[in-house]
């Protein structure tokens, strides 16, 4: 019997999709996110899923996630949901001057050791 890890997330970028400008004065508050791993399902280990999962998330000047979507897919709608779900409870540092909302990339890694 082979049994096998779990790494279910690896948050590995992070950076806004603004101009220049802008991105140099959001972009310290966007680099301490806070995001808890997702629950890698037992079936999707049957199943081997694993993959990469790039998100676009709009942070508002709270800190909070407020909207997000797949920029490039892991090939598993189950993995792209649960990535999505998961990039909802990220948290990050709060604008200091009450900035609009900005958004950010973050990358979920699926693989199984």
């Amino acid at each position: 019997m082979i049994i096998r890890s779990i790494a279910a997330l690896s948050l590995i970028a992070l950076s806004t999709f603004s101009n220049q400008a802008s991105a140099a004065t959001t972009a310290p508050r966007l680099a301490d996110a806070e995001c808890d791993a997702p629950a890698y399902r037992n079936s999707w280990q049957d199943d081997e899923l694993q993959g990469n999962v790039k998100l676009a998330v709009l942070v508002d000047a709270n800190g909070n996630v407020k909207d997000s979507k797949v920029i490039s897919s892991s090939g598993h709608v189950a993995l792209d949901k649960a990535s999505l779900r998961a990039s909802t409870a990220c948290k990050f540092k709060p604008a200091s001057n009450g900035a609009e909302p900005v958004w950010a990339q973050v990358q979920y890694k699926w693989v199984l050791n």
